[in-house]
């Protein structure tokens, strides 16, 4: 009897478990360094446990209270460290202005993401505009799913003139409701092709899309966007809904990568 509860448990736990997915941040394409009070180089912006302005601290939590498990990669993506991982995020990569020696997005790279993808993996790629991304590199990604990343920045937001980076919710996308107000500035406007779905923009441009790749899906962003600074209303008015943004997003996300378990 004991046995057989001790594998009731054990069968438990492994299904709660494959329940809850693996989200991986990218540390290789976007490995800015910092010294810590040591004198240690460490890891900063858009990372999951970074609190400051720029770090994705409370993008984490959203995550976390929404079921996820988080995860870091400091390498470059493999069949071997995608294949545990329902959700990838590559956010800002590097170009010199961030890093003396940045690691470029390449053929080889984009082969083995986008067979992750179409095998059933969910991408969320974060851009920037051009003066602060290397788009270049992440186009050799990004085209094989019909997005671009161009070199227009939109969104060019003058001091606290906040109204110059509102971004609308195309009616009827299947990601945000469409009353949300969201704010974006400095962004990358996306070229997209017939395949793929608008999900905002600024009115004229798009900003946010979805792709539909086999079994998987991938979802752009011209900036990076969730990061502490313009998630927590922290200098925002309050007017601005990223935050319930983000958990709209965090919920599609997730609810993708569900679908393919």
């Amino acid at each position: 009897m004991k046995l057989f509860c001790s594998f009731f448990f054990f069968l438990s736990l492994t299904v709660r478990s494959s329940a809850q997915p693996v989200v991986l941040l990218d540390a290789f394409y976007n490995n800015e360094t910092k010294k810590d009070a040591n004198g240690k180089d460490v890891h900063w912006h858009y990372a999951w446990d970074d609190f400051s302005d720029g770090g994705f601290g409370l993008l984490a939590k959203i995550f976390t209270k929404q079921g996820a498990i988080l995860k870091t990669t400091y390498q470059a993506p493999t069949s071997n460290n995608l294949k545990s991982s329902a959700i990838y995020i590559i956010v800002d990569p590097d170009h010199l202005k961030d890093n003396p020696h940045p690691h470029y997005m390449n053929k080889s790279d984009a082969g083995i993401v986008s067979k992750w993808v179409k095998n059933g993996g969910i991408l969320l790629l974060m851009a920037n505009d051009s003066l602060n991304c290397d788009l270049d590199h992440l186009n050799i990604l990004a085209n094989k799913f019909g997005i671009d990343f161009t070199k227009e920045s939109i969104n060019m937001v003058k001091g606290v003139n906040y109204e110059m980076g509102n971004v609308i919710p195309i009616k009827g996308n299947k990601i945000f409701s469409d009353d949300l107000k969201i704010f974006m500035k400095d962004v990358s406007a996306l070229s997209i092709n017939k395949n793929v779905e608008s999900i905002a923009g600024n009115g004229e441009k798009n900003i946010i899309a979805h792709a539909k790749y086999g079994k998987g899906h991938v979802i752009a962003v011209g900036d990076p966007w969730l990061y502490n600074e313009y998630i927590d209303n922290r200098k925002l008015p309050i007017v601005f809904q990223n935050t319930r943004a983000a958990e709209e997003l965090v919920a599609a996300l997730i609810h993708f990568s569900k679908q393919n378990n």
